[in-house]
């Protein structure tokens, strides 16, 4: 299945992130547009008890066989929040992925129970943490492919690692472990880190 029919049939709303880090975490404060980071729920509800933004994980993934998902690759280009390339490079470079695990985590208090918390600053304090909050998007669920594996092409010939890497340099965000499989393919086995996609709604 394609990464973009799998988003739509089962991950309705879905925001992919354009850049991502260990912090896009249920519960956080993010622009509703470009989706920068802007704080947490906690700032804004010091009363809430800290129970409400303890974060669960899913123990099981929602992928039955596989998702494909190809990217051409360019200066600032995300793969999956994960991948990235830097340096001066003009060649047709593409990655191809193949996911095998997606999971989620989520906050402790759902939007049934936020919500109206949230909307009541506007009455106590319109002038304060309301502000803050207004218009923002308040991330609820975050998704990470966990487990996947990324071959690379230029001008659709396979590439292996020697020449990736005299190409351009490979980041690997959030300190996420990694193999080399036959030089051809990157593994990464174990992402709970960095999201490629988060779920909430706006204030």
């Amino acid at each position: 299945m394609l990464f973009r029919r799998f988003v739509n049939r089962h991950i309705p709303g879905l925001r992919i992130l354009p850049v991502s880090m260990a912090h896009y975490e249920p519960g956080v404060l993010l622009d509703s547009k470009n989706l920068h980071l802007l704080g947490h729920c906690r700032e804004v509800l010091p009363d809430e008890p800290e129970t409400s933004w303890d974060i669960h994980n899913s123990e099981a993934s929602i992928v039955y066989g596989l998702i494909a998902a190809d990217r051409k690759l360019g200066g600032g280009v995300h793969a999956l929040g994960v991948i990235s390339l830097s340096g001066r490079f003009s060649d047709d470079l593409r990655v191809h992925i193949d996911i095998s695990d997606v999971r989620g985590a989520y906050l402790g208090i759902n939007q049934l129970q936020l919500h109206p918390k949230i909307n009541n600053l506007r009455r106590i304090d319109r002038r304060g943490r309301w502000r803050k909050v207004n218009g923002r998007f308040v991330v609820l669920e975050s998704f990470y492919a966990r487990k996947f594996e990324a071959t690379f092409y230029k001008k659709n010939q396979l590439i292996n690692r020697a020449e990736l890497e005299n190409m351009t340099h490979m980041n690997i965000h959030g300190d996420l472990e990694y193999l080399w499989k036959s030089d051809k393919s990157l593994v990464i086995a174990h992402n709970d880190k960095v999201p490629f996609g988060v779920r909430g709604f706006i204030v």
